[in-house]
């Protein structure tokens, strides 16, 4: 897909008749972002269209109003607005057009989140940091976004912290290598934005109430805000005075030994909940893992990594939008595709349900050793889980 950037940030993906209406659309979704998407039951859409938008702060440098690929020296804030076409079915098969972008200080960015989470009503007054992965540009961070997003159902907004990443899994080989060289590069990046990740995480917590904010890092993402978290003093003050309400590792891209010996350890206080989703079956995991000989924390191992502060959930057989095709040949690595584990997210740890919640709604088994597995069921209705106990007082 061609990615066209004006010098004022606006995509050229519409034509004509849209560009009229664009600014009206940035102004009504500010005031209504999380509003602007019809409920969903199950992974079901109820309406043909919709008027979908997604927060983000990025840290990738423009050049001529082009993406790039080298660290800002500032941040951008703004709104992502999409047109989003579906089919009503039992999997979901979404088109999505970015309308436009709509660029903010981060005063008004704050303030608008602010009002948006306040309009929410308690326990789904929270906002989700996510934090994307490997291989993923500026405007496939925006989509991926919108496509995870929508799967929850919920209303609550999701920002994506933008960070500058490849956006294409090979890169030119250079000591033989092909598939790894692109990876390597993006740890590099990775690593290089843990400032402007920390800069960023400090923002919201403040411009949140308490506990209004669930941070949700996928894959290489992980290593950026995990090791910020770790080794950041600031942030960890932030945190430690405003805790998250949950920080979510989704299938993280972070060697087991290190996550559980250095990281665990330093997030205890941060977050009144930590969850980690693993999975048996994703193949990019496999990959890396196999690539350097360290397993890594995000996939499915015996025995499982658990522990008293960790509440650790198999994804492997949970619900998934992919088709066949994917089934069978893909990585089983996007978030994006993992209604199971994004109805989770958001329905049991977003709104402060009890780890048993999974078994009330039977999305989940409890295993013996204590951690959790997903099943690949009808999602229940959006308000089931106002059955289940709150997260701390379960018997």
């Amino acid at each position: 897909m061609a990615r066209r950037f004006f010098h004022d940030h606006r995509v050229q993906t519409i034509d004509e008749r849209w560009r009229l209406t664009t600014s009206t659309l940035a102004m009504v979704c500010l005031g209504v972002i999380a509003g602007c998407a019809p409920a969903v039951r199950a992974v079901r859409l109820p309406f043909p269209t919709a008027i979908d938008s997604v927060w983000y702060v990025s840290v990738r440098a423009r050049d001529g109003g082009r993406d790039t690929r080298t660290l800002a020296a500032s941040l951008e804030y703004g709104v992502a607005i999409f047109r989003r076409t579906a089919t009503d079915g039992p999997t979901v098969n979404v088109e999505w057009t970015l309308l436009d972008t709509t660029a903010m200080s981060a005063d008004a960015f704050a303030q608008a989140l602010r009002q948006q989470v306040a309009a929410l009503a308690a326990p789904e007054d929270y906002a989700v940091l996510y934090v994307h992965g490997f291989a993923t540009s500026l405007h496939e961070a925006w989509k991926y976004t919108a496509e995870a997003r929508q799967l929850t159902g919920r209303r609550a907004p999701w920002i994506a912290f933008c960070w500058p990443s490849n956006g294409h899994g090979i890169a030119r080989p250079r000591n033989g290598e092909l598939l790894m060289r692109a990876y390597h590069e993006d740890s590099v990046s990775a690593q290089a934005s843990r400032p402007a990740f920390a800069r960023t995480a400090m923002e919201l917590v403040e411009a949140l109430d308490r506990q209004q904010l669930v941070m949700a890092v996928h894959s290489l993402g992980a290593q950026l805000a995990g090791e910020s978290i770790a080794g950041d003093s600031a942030l960890r003050a932030t945190l430690r005075r405003r805790p998250l309400r949950a920080l979510a590792f989704l299938v993280p891209d972070v060697e087991t030994a290190h996550f559980r010996d250095d990281l665990l350890p330093a997030l205890v206080d941060i977050a009144a909940r930590r969850v980690l989703y693993v999975s048996g079956r994703d193949r990019a995991l496999a990959l890396v893992s196999g690539a350097d000989g360290t397993p890594r924390a995000g996939r499915r191992s015996r025995p499982a990594l658990t522990g008293p502060t960790l509440e650790t959930v198999d994804i492997t057989d949970g619900v998934t939008t992919e088709g066949w095709v994917q089934r069978l040949f893909g990585t089983h690595h996007a978030i994006r595709r993992q209604a199971g584990m994004l109805f989770d997210l958001a329905n049991v740890v977003g709104t402060g349900r009890g780890a048993s919640c999974r078994s009330t709604l039977g999305t989940g088994v409890r295993n013996d050793d204590g951690t959790w597995s997903l099943r690949r069921v009808s999602l229940p209705e959006l308000d089931a889980w106002r059955t289940c106990p709150a997260f701390g007082v379960e018997p």
